[in-house]
């Protein structure tokens, strides 16, 4: 399937979809959809696929610092750079779990200086 049509899929499946985040930043608001102030786990299991590449999403285990089941926004941060370093460790990964792996040429694959 070309890049074309994988895109024009993509946004097609979307289109649908409840609201996705611009940004991992404006996740969170996305995610909190109880206006809590946190995420809980089960808000994080709803949204996660909405908030940029779930594959390189970080656990909700590892952003609760606390461990008192929800993520506050100073966690939230800290899952941005979890992520940030999921997707630096995958461009760089010899193995087949880095998405980027089969996709060299996709932007979001492209190595930034």
């Amino acid at each position: 399937m070309s890049k074309f049509w994988a895109a024009l899929v993509a946004v097609i499946m979307l289109a649908g979809s409840p609201a996705l985040a611009a940004s991992w930043t404006d996740g969170f608001k996305t995610c909190d959809t109880d206006g809590s102030g946190t995420v809980s786990r089960a808000e994080w299991n709803s949204c996660e696929s909405k908030v940029g590449d779930p594959t390189m999403n970080p656990t909700f285990r590892t952003m609760d610092k606390d461990t008192n089941n929800s993520i506050d926004e100073a966690e939230w941060a800290g899952g941005e750079k979890q992520k940030m370093a999921i997707g630096n460790n995958c461009q760089k990964a010899e193995g087949s779990w880095c998405p980027c792996q089969n996709n060299p040429n996709d932007p979001a694959c492209q190595k930034k200086n």
